[in-house]
């Protein structure tokens, strides 16, 4: 399955499971809301109605008196009405403050602290009595309830609440802190999920690439090793000594070049494996770097200029056998990934803690993005020339020889301009 597939398929199903979370904390908040300005326009008449009550005791009215407008069928508000009508006609008017105390007391027991106005006003909105418990009348968030409180509608009583929306939203703050860990754990899923894929998908490529990379290698020289022997095992070359000697040089280069690469994957076996005992000894770094450069000017692959700056008597502390294949290695990559000419420049210096080597190339160089991810295993740079080949284990190989040396390798690179690796080692310990 191909990573932008997944990508499409996790990021639609990740909107679709938030969308419905959503869907679900809105239908939530909906329903809260009105059951909050029920229960708030229940309160503020249950409020009227316990005031008026209060009054209406204290007219001591006698026994079998008759209060015109009340009916048992009736509305209780209109019930309501009528005793607040008799108990303003025995001198017993609204008492506003009782009002507001039993209003806020029942927000107290029911919602909360809630922040409001309350008012007493006629038809036309002339205001008789106001009281202000943290309201702003001017904040754009507001909710109003209004009930009349005379039975011709001259007078209401009406409360103002700001943000009622900030209640609920209260109410709903752990349902909310709750959604929001379900979303990021959630989405942290998800986006594992995509790594995992992404990361199978490239170590499937990465071994295809790497079948490829050992097949192309490894059919060239088991080729040039059986035409060699073919032609010395049917006798033609028995009379033409020099074109045999020629043959057994290519048996032995291209057997030795197999040996080298079952030698290289065996040492990082062992190196990750924690399992290589290192024979360390200090080498003559100048002695090392003119052994190479003869080697690789012998028989040059293409145009090769050396320059080196080591100074005399600096030594490196470590395998001879495994530090050559660190130089090689590097060489190597230098000569691969340059253009027909190709001029190394390597470097040498110490100092009481360590000898520091240097190769430096003009090659192609190493785009900044590459640069991270160079030293892993199979990672292959890809330059676009074909023969380029290779297993993505030389800067892999490289990279545990010199830890295993407690030593370190980096890269500085510019593309089209430069590639310079540095190795730093060790110094012997006293």
């Amino acid at each position: 399955m191909k990573k932008e597939f997944v990508k499409i398929i996790t990021g639609i199903s990740l909107v679709a499971l938030l969308s419905v979370q959503g869907i679900w904390l809105t239908t939530t908040y909906s329903l809260l809301y009105k059951n909050l300005i029920t229960q708030l326009e229940e309160g503020f008449v249950r409020s009227i109605e316990k005031e008026v009550y209060q009054r209406f005791d204290r007219t001591k009215i006698q026994q079998g008196t008759i209060i015109g407008g009340v009916r048992p069928d009736n509305d209780f508000y209109i019930n309501v009405l009528a005793f607040h009508e008799f108990s303003l006609s025995h001198g017993f008017p609204l008492s506003f403050t009782t009002l507001d105390s039993i209003w806020s007391q029942r927000l107290q027991d029911e919602v909360g602290d809630v922040k409001y106005i309350l008012m007493w006003t006629d038809a036309a909105g002339n205001i008789f009595q106001k009281i202000t418990r943290g309201a702003n009348e001017k904040s754009p968030n507001i909710f109003m309830i209004e009930r009349p409180i005379r039975n011709d509608h001259s007078e209401y009583l009406r409360v103002i609440i700001v943000s009622p929306y900030k209640i609920v939203l209260h109410n709903m703050m752990f349902l909310l802190v709750i959604s929001l860990i379900i979303a990021m754990i959630l989405i942290y899923c998800l986006y594992v999920q995509i790594r995992i894929i992404i990361r199978q998908e490239r170590i499937a490529t990465i071994r295809q690439d790497f079948t490829q990379g050992m097949v192309h290698d490894m059919k060239m020289p088991v080729s040039s090793i059986l035409m060699s022997a073919k032609y010395l095992i049917n006798g033609k070359l028995d009379d033409i000594n020099q074109r045999k000697e020629d043959y057994i040089r290519i048996i032995l280069k291209e057997g030795n070049r197999l040996l080298a690469f079952t030698h290289k994957i065996l040492t990082i076996a062992k190196m990750e494996g924690h399992k290589v005992d290192l024979s360390k000894r200090d080498i003559d770094l100048k002695e090392l770097c003119n052994k190479l450069m003869e080697e690789y000017l012998l028989i040059p692959a293409k145009e090769i200029h050396f320059t080196t700056d080591i100074e005399d008597g600096v030594v490196i502390h470590a395998d001879p056998e495994y530090m050559d294949d660190v130089f090689r290695n590097l060489i190597d990559n230098a000569i691969k990934y340059s253009k027909k000419s190709v001029t190394i420049e390597i470097t040498g210096k110490s100092n009481p803690n360590q000898t520091i080597v240097t190769i430096r190339d003009n090659g192609i160089g190493i785009a900044p993005k590459d640069q991270k991810r160079i030293f892993k295993k199979y990672e292959r740079i890809h330059s676009g020339k074909e023969e380029d080949g290779g297993f993505g284990l030389g800067l892999y190989y490289v990279y545990q020889v010199v830890s295993a040396h407690d030593g370190s390798v980096g890269v500085e690179s510019v593309p089209d301009v430069y590639s310079e690796f540095t190795v730093r080692i060790p110094n012997k310990k006293v």
